[in-house]
């Protein structure tokens, strides 16, 4: 399993159009069996005062990732494929300094995958129903 990326800002959509600002994870199984029960961590801490907000959530089973496939898990509340709710109180759409964003995926009987990123300052997002 391998976390090709994070995204948390400047989101576009399949069609390369601009999205909402959201947490989207880049999934790759690089093995030869499929991949289901994923389990998603994700850590929230602002830059200026160390605050840490974490986050877990089990994906539904229908969330599988075919022998050397590939697949984009999205948090944001659309309720839309592959899309999986978030805290709209959380750090992420209402902490104004800038954020890293620690994520974890993992499957059962393998690695699980980490990956960082940061999110730059700014004021509260949009998007969140």
């Amino acid at each position: 399993l391998k976390i090709d990326s994070v995204l948390v800002e400047n989101n576009v959509d399949s069609t390369g159009k601009t999205a909402s600002d959201h947490l989207e994870i880049a999934l790759t199984n690089t093995g030869t069996t499929e991949l289901t029960a994923f389990e998603v961590f994700y850590t929230f801490t602002d830059t200026k005062t160390n605050d840490p907000e974490s986050y877990y959530l089990k994906l539904p089973s229908t969330f599988t990732i075919p022998a050397n496939g590939n697949r984009i898990a999205h948090f944001d509340n659309t309720g839309a494929p592959d899309r999986f709710p978030v805290n709209k109180y959380s750090l992420y759409y209402t902490d104004k300094n800038a954020l890293v964003i620690d994520v974890t995926a993992s499957a059962p009987g393998f690695k699980p995958a980490t990956f960082s990123v940061k999110k730059d300052a700014g004021g509260a997002e949009a998007g969140v129903e």
